[in-house]
C-alpha cells in the first residue's frame, strides 16, 4: 500500500482507546490535561471529555470547515480502502466493510462534538506545536509517525515521506508538551506481517533527557499480522504542580 500524502482518517473512540492501551484505566486520567495529535476525523476526544479529561485534539486540517472536514473525510476514507483492497498489508478476511462504518460512524461523532466544542479542536501541526512546555499530562499520537515513513523505510510514503530526522522531531514536540506520557501507536511496519518499526528502534535508543520507555503491546486489531506493537514513554520525574487523580501511583 503506498500512498503520496498523509490521508485525514479517523477511528471510533474505544477503538482508540485500544490503540493507546487506555480501554481498562481511562479512570485513572480522569481530570488530566490530554492531547491528541494528529486528531483528525476520530471520536476520541468526545469520548475522553465525556470521561471527565480535560482534552485537545489538533490537526493542521482543522482550519478547515466542518463541511470541508467531512468531504475531506470521505474521499481519503474511499481512497484508503480502495488502496487496502488491492494490496497485500492486511491479513486475508480482513473486513474493511466494517471499518468503513467505524470510520463513518466516528465521523459524524467528530464533527458533532466539533460543532459544539470548537475550542477543543486546534489546527496545528507537528514537528511545531503552539503549546507551552509540560502543557499536558498525557500526549497521544496516532497513525502519523512510522505509518507515513518511505515505503522503503517500512511507511506508507511513496518518496521521501516523513524521514527519520523528522521523527526525530516530532517526537521530541511531543516529549516537551507532556509533563508525564506519550503514547504513540502504531511502532510497526506497514506490512504483513508486520515488524518493529526501523525508526521507532532508532528513536528509543536516543530518547530526550529525562524520559524512558520502550514498546507495549496493544488490544488493537487494524487487520496486520505480526508484531504490533505501539510505544509508550515516561517522563522519569514529573515537574507538574498539578498531579491528577489517580496518576499518584503512576
Amino acid at each position: 500500500m503506498e500512498l503520496d500524502g498523509v490521508v485525514f482518517y479517523g477511528r471510533l473512540g474505544h477503538l482508540a482507546l485500544q490503540m493507546y492501551g487506555l480501554e481498562g484505566d481511562l479512570q485513572h486520567w480522569r481530570g488530566a490535561r490530554v492531547l491528541d495529535c494528529p486528531g483528525g476525523p476520530s471520536s476520541l476526544a468526545a469520548l475522553l471529555a465525556s470521561a471527565g479529561v480535560e482534552v485537545i485534539a489538533c490537526d493542521p486540517l482543522y482550519a478547515l470547515s466542518n463541511a470541508e472536514l467531512r468531504q475531506r473525510s470521505l474521499d481519503d476514507l474511499e481512497l484508503s480502502i480502495a488502496k487496502s483492497n488491492s494490496s497485500s498489508m492486511l491479513r486475508p478476511g480482513f473486513d474493511l466493510a466494517q471499518v468503513r462504518r467505524n470510520h463513518l460512524e466516528g465521523l459524524e461523532a467528530f464533527l458533532a462534538d466539533r460543532q459544539a466544542h470548537p475550542d477543543r479542536y486546534r489546527a496545528a501541526s507537528l514537528p511545531e506545536l503552539p503549546f507551552a512546555t509540560g502543557s499536558f499530562d498525557l500526549v497521544l499520537s496516532g497513525h502519523l509517525l512510522f505509518s507515513y515513513a518511505p515505503v522503503v523505510d517500512g511507511g506508507l510514503m511513496l518518496g521521501p515521506g516523513l524521514d527519520l530526522e523528522w521523527h526525530r522531531r516530532a517526537l521530541a514536540e511531543l516529549c516537551r508538551v507532556s509533563c508525564h506520557q506519550v503514547r504513540l501507536y502504531p511502532a510497526h511496519t506497514q506490512a504483513c506481517p508486520a515488524e518493529p518499526h526501523p525508526y521507532a528502534e532508532a528513536l528509543l535508543a536516543a530518547l530526550p533527557a529525562s524520559w524512558n520507555g520502550g514498546f507495549a503491546s496493544r488490544n488493537y486489531d487494524q487487520g496486520f499480522s505480526g508484531f504490533t506493537d505501539g510505544l509508550q514513554l515516561s517522563r522519569c520525574i514529573c515537574q507538574v504542580t498539578r498531579v491528577p487523580t489517580g496518576l499518584q501511583s503512576r
